[in-house]
């Protein structure tokens, strides 16, 4: 399975990243590809929602291998033939954190849609990795 992603570093340690990035409902605050996004209950492994993004486009959601302050993935339904999942992960790095965002294509028309959109989905990562760093250096401590 090839993924797609782009990583940045962070002054912001893994707690105060994974108190931005674990809280689906407050996404479209920082994350302007994101018009919306709910979650009824907490992050956890199995948890379900809907995101909205601002083109219009409303996807069922679900989060799997939830670990606190080190990542998750998402997964929800991608162009025909396929689905998508996200995996967003978070790691120490200095003083700070280095985080980290890539989709992975799978099904049987995946073999096709990877290489037509995976890279250029990748590039749409960087604003959100840097508006992701921004809220998560400006976050007040726990």
């Amino acid at each position: 399975m090839k993924t797609y992603g782009k990583s940045r570093a962070t002054n912001a340690s893994p707690e105060r990243v994974w108190s931005v990035w674990s809280d689906p409902n407050n996404w479209s605050r920082w994350n302007s590809g994101i018009a919306s996004a709910t979650l009824a209950g907490p992050l956890v492994s199995g948890a379900t929602g809907t995101t909205e993004t601002s083109r219009g486009g409303k996807h069922a959601v679900t989060f799997t291998d939830v670990v606190p302050q080190r990542g998750f993935k998402l997964t929800t339904g991608g162009p025909p033939g396929t689905t998508m999942t996200f995996i967003c992960e978070i790691e120490p790095h200095g003083v700070g954190s280095m985080v980290s965002q890539s989709v992975a294509l799978n099904g049987p028309l995946a073999f096709l849609w990877g290489p037509l959109m995976g890279a250029q989905m990748a590039n749409h990562f960087v604003p959100v990795l840097d508006d992701l760093a921004k809220a998560a250096e400006t976050a007040p401590n726990s």
